[in-house]
């Protein structure tokens, strides 16, 4: 089974076990929110003690407050009326090992820039 085909059936298997959770109310129950890093090894509602419903969880690399992540958090508290914010930082993250020059260098030396010629992009 590939990858994509373990995700669809767990989205599956999930969707069909949604049950009573579909009626949640679209503001978090607990009515606060998450910044966090995306790294892989964490599971945000394991460590709160999250269940569907309870809380906004926004995940990017270093659990930064970036333009987007700030863009969520204002939406979560004045539309959907959160009271409180957590930045949640972590050991050992992946963004303690590089800067910004080196993904700059790595994204240059591996990307070709897209230009519109006779032939399309």
């Amino acid at each position: 089974m590939t990858v994509l085909e373990e995700v669809l059936s767990a989205n599956n298997a999930y969707a069909e076990a949604f049950g009573d959770k579909s009626e949640l109310a679209l503001p978090p129950a607990r009515g606060f929110a998450i910044l966090t890093c995306m790294d892989a090894r964490l599971d945000p509602a394991k460590y709160a003690g999250l269940s569907e419903g309870d809380a906004h969880v926004i995940r990017n690399a270093g659990g930064r407050a970036s333009d987007d992540a700030i863009r969520s958090l204002v939406i979560s508290y004045k539309l959907l009326g959160t009271k409180e914010w957590f930045v949640i930082h972590h050991t050992n993250c992946g963004m303690e090992f590089f800067t910004d020059e080196v993904i700059r260098g790595l994204l240059g030396n591996s990307l070709e820039t897209a230009a519109l010629g006779e032939a399309g992009f």
